[in-house]
């Protein structure tokens, strides 16, 4: 088979079609944006991109679009923001506001790391107070979608990011509180879900009609595992709804990644019933719990996407990260897989022994990699 651009291969991967060799993601977006570091503008990722360009590195050009506050852009919601900057850190103080409802939030970010040291809800009944906040829909512009699109060309695919219902809830509380009310308040936090999962599927719906894609990468499902929740909660708490989101992306014959840190092996029935075209990341032990072996025997031919750690790029010798990279391509090419890092780029600087071992992951996969 003839080389084929980024773009054609993972079109023909997701349709189960014939590819030439196994795609390389990095997880550099190909725009910014805000959740990674800026790649294309920092000197010391330089080396790497050249790789990336000399070997054509497969892209996945993840995108996020302004949902509000719980998928709500009512302008009767008053949102105010105070930024103080420490030096060492920054504060980030948000503010919601409508008649007597007054939620706030206080979030540090540090070493290019962010902590909610206060979360928007702190007690279960603030829940219906974001309920009862005015809600509309959101509506945003998607030109510049189409236009990024057209910059990224034939080096891979658009991504689109907006989330799930329980990336939603978690990222409103104190992680040791939404696991306690996990056991004890899940009535009112699947109230709180289903009422959010009618807003977030209506807001998959305006992208797809406007044919934005033609891949979503689904982040949430992570927050309803082990050890943060108990496996028996999965499919109560995430499950049902990803799928509903999943089913109505295929509806429109585009692609879904469901993204997953952490330990997957107790709950790979409920991502079978979800049934996205596939799965990042599986993450061995000691890190997670479950190889691309049993993910693979438990998900078929799912597009399962890992699975080196991000921190193996940083600190194992150059050496080593050529043999492990083969090992993960053995196990991976059993059926459809995308080699890729867990995580990452989120470091502003990354030593000369990173910048190797991307180029050594890079060359390992290129070499190993063809079908």
């Amino acid at each position: 088979m003839h080389t084929l651009s980024s773009k054609e291969r993972l079109t023909r991967l997701f349709e189960k079609k014939d590819i030439d060799r196994v795609p390389i993601w990095l997880l550099f977006p190909y725009h910014p944006i805000g959740c990674y570091v800026d790649v294309y503008r920092i000197p010391c990722y330089k080396p790497v991109l050249d790789a990336v360009e000399r070997y054509g590195v497969d892209i996945f050009d993840r995108r996020n679009f302004d949902t509000g506050f719980c998928f709500s852009v009512s302008k009767e919601i008053e949102k105010t923001r105070e930024i103080i900057d420490r030096g060492s850190e920054v504060v980030i103080r948000d503010r919601i506001k409508y008649k007597d409802v007054v939620l706030e939030q206080e979030k540090i970010i540090k070493n290019g790391r962010s902590k909610i040291t206060r979360p928007f809800v702190r007690e279960i009944d603030d829940l219906e107070k974001i309920l009862s906040l005015p809600y509309e829909p959101p509506r945003p512009e998607v030109n510049w979608f189409f236009k990024e699109k057209e910059e990224l060309g034939d080096r891979g695919l658009m991504m689109v990011d907006i989330g799930d219902p329980l990336g939603v809830l978690f990222h409103l509380c104190n992680i040791e509180q939404f696991c306690i009310w996990t056991l004890e308040e899940r009535e009112k936090l699947t109230h709180f879900l289903d009422v959010i999962y009618e807003r977030v599927l209506d807001m998959y719906r305006y992208l797809l009609e406007n044919d934005v894609g033609p891949v979503y990468f689904i982040v949430g499902a992570e927050f309803a595992g082990p050890p943060i929740v108990s496996p028996d909660h999965f499919n109560e708490l995430c499950a049902r709804y990803v799928k509903g989101i999943v089913d109505l992306i295929r509806s429109y014959g585009m692609w879904s990644i469901v993204h997953y840190h952490g330990n997957l092996k107790r709950i790979l029935d409920g991502i079978r019933y979800i049934n996205p075209d596939g799965l990042h990341t599986v993450e061995a032990p000691p890190v997670g719990d479950c190889t691309l072996t049993e993910a693979r025997r438990a998900l078929g031919d799912m597009i399962l996407i890992g699975n080196i750690q991000y921190d193996d790029l940083a600190d194992l010798e150059e050496s080593e990260v050529r043999e492990l990279t083969k090992k993960i391509l053995e196990e991976g090419m059993t059926g459809r897989f995308i080699l890729s890092p867990t995580a990452g780029p989120y470091q502003e600087c990354i030593s000369e022994k990173m910048q190797r071992n991307y180029i050594a992951f890079i060359e390992t996969g290129i070499k190993f990699g063809k079908f």
